[in-house]
């Protein structure tokens, strides 16, 4: 176990950036279906882009903070909705995580309630946003609960998958935009899962 530090943000984006190309196929035909923008065809492009940009840079000259704002200036110099919506989300979550070099899981916590709310806030900017943002509050109540029960950091992010990944009743299958948001935050989970 270790503490989430800008290493462990690093490569929580690689592993983003992992699982969303992995499902690239996928998240395009789920597009293609609904005929709703360029979600899936955009996404990959987003978190190779965010991957390529932190490559290159020292960890010890960056906190966590720094990361999700570089990550949403990257965002914003590629085309399209999902960009824009992504890089609302990380702006918040690096000013939820300002000037902390190490985060705990209350830390992220807040942050990942950002990303959520951002979402929310901002639901109306691509087709499908309202279920995206259903995905990250969801999500991010199951992580609070957690959190205030003491559950450290995987702990939470598991919560917070099982609720992601939770079709409410009544609902259709996920769409692309849902599905993108479920494999985001089950890459946390994943790549933060050793961490304190």
């Amino acid at each position: 176990m270790r503490n989430t530090d800008s290493v462990s943000i690093i490569e929580m984006f690689s592993e983003i950036a992992v699982a969303i190309n992995e499902n690239s196929h996928r998240l395009v035909r789920l597009t293609d279906r609904e005929g709703r923008g360029d979600h899936g065809a955009v996404t990959p492009d987003m978190f190779d882009a965010i991957e390529a940009e932190l490559a290159g840079l020292e960890p010890s000259e960056w906190t966590p903070g720094r990361y999700f704002d570089l990550a949403a200036e990257t965002l914003l110099t590629i085309p399209g909705v999902a960009p824009r919506l992504y890089a609302s989300a990380f702006r918040r979550a690096g000013s939820a995580l300002m000037r902390k070099h190490s985060i705990l899981a209350e830390d992220f916590g807040s942050a990942f309630s950002a990303m959520a709310t951002s979402f929310r806030d901002h639901a109306e900017r691509e087709p499908g946003g309202a279920e995206i943002a259903s995905v990250w509050l969801r999500a991010s109540k199951a992580y609070a609960i957690e959190s205030a029960a003491g559950g450290k950091l995987s702990a939470c992010l598991q919560a917070a998958t099982e609720a992601a990944e939770e079709q409410p009743e009544g609902f259709p299958k996920p769409g692309a935009g849902e599905l993108s948001s479920i494999l985001v935050i089950r890459a946390m989970r994943d790549a933060l899962s050793q961490e304190n």
